[in-house]
């Protein structure tokens, strides 16, 4: 009985995360489709095709389009909060804390480019009965956004700086959100990491010892 318990129970986590890595699979498939042609387009079945799996696989992990979108936006704001607060954390000063912020943003935007755009799609043509939880978790994490530069610029200033700690994490994170959306609607001549270098020295130049 102890054998036969012991192999079940193998059996059942092997089960459990071949079925996560399918479910996840599904999840980077939809990202790349809804990207591509939006929300409104999208369909499950062109989904599962992308993700070389069957139709009823992708009804068994998501009952619907809806469902499986807000899991899409869900996820990669989860994903990449947790990314920003683990390069943070690795930095020893408020100098380099703040070059990693800026350059954690700017990449992610430039690699997922469909992150923005699917953000954005929600602010021009909401979808109902989803959109306000996913934009709420998206106010959440720029709110988050903001207390990070806060924290950053506090400690600047306590080792003799003399920043605005309110107003430049305002004007940073707006800024680099302009920059991913113009990026996207192909108005800026340079792709958003180009910009990293001309953010940090506009920072440096409103510093005052």
């Amino acid at each position: 009985m102890i054998l036969y318990s012991n192999g079940h129970s193998q059996s059942s986590r092997r089960k459990a995360r071949e079925r996560e890595m399918r479910r996840e699979a599904i999840i980077e498939a939809a990202e790349r489709v809804f990207a591509r042609v939006g929300f409104y387009s999208a369909t499950m079945a062109q989904i599962a095709a992308e993700a070389e799996f069957g139709m009823g696989t992708i009804y068994q992990h998501f009952p619907n389009k809806q469902g499986l979108f807000s899991e899409v936006v869900l996820s990669s704001i989860e994903v990449f909060m947790k990314e920003l607060r683990e390069v943070l954390r690795e930095q020893p000063t408020w100098q380099t804390k703040l070059k990693a912020f800026v350059e954690h943003k700017l990449t992610w935007l430039e690699k997922r480019p469909g992150y923005q755009r699917l953000i954005m799609e929600q602010l021009l043509a909401p979808i109902p009965d989803i959109t306000p939880p996913l934009i709420e978790r998206f106010r959440q994490a720029q709110v988050e956004s903001i207390e990070i530069l806060k924290e950053i610029f506090f400690l600047a200033n306590s080792h003799g700086q003399s920043f605005d700690a309110e107003l430049y994490p305002i004007v940073i994170n707006g800024t680099i959100n302009e920059i991913g959306n113009d990026w996207l609607m192909g108005i800026l001549p340079k792709t958003p990491k180009e910009y990293i270098s001309g953010i940090l020295d506009t920072i440096a130049g409103g510093r005052h010892a």
